[in-house]
């Protein structure tokens, strides 16, 4: 692995961290279950897909990158409280 993409790996998992963070914020309690985490996780992954599909001759990378984000975030937040 290149030092550029390690770079781009440490600035990834530090938004998806500061997003877990933020989310956790807004609704502090821990998914009731796997099927809580599997909707919010889905939901996350439906808002990246539209923004995918927007402007296909046009990307809106910003957008994308922030719903990716999220899908991220969602992933490891299921992954620390039901681990």
């Amino acid at each position: 692995m290149d030092n550029q993409y390690e770079e781009k790996l440490a600035a990834a998992l530090n938004e998806v961290a500061v997003e877990v963070k933020r989310a956790k914020g807004l609704f502090p309690a821990n998914f009731v279950n796997q099927h809580e985490g599997y909707a919010v996780l889905k939901e996350e992954v439906e808002e990246f897909w539209d923004e995918v599909k927007k402007n296909q001759r046009n990307y809106d990378m910003q957008a994308q990158r922030k719903e990716a984000t999220q899908v991220a975030a969602m992933a490891l937040r299921i992954l620390v409280e039901l681990v």
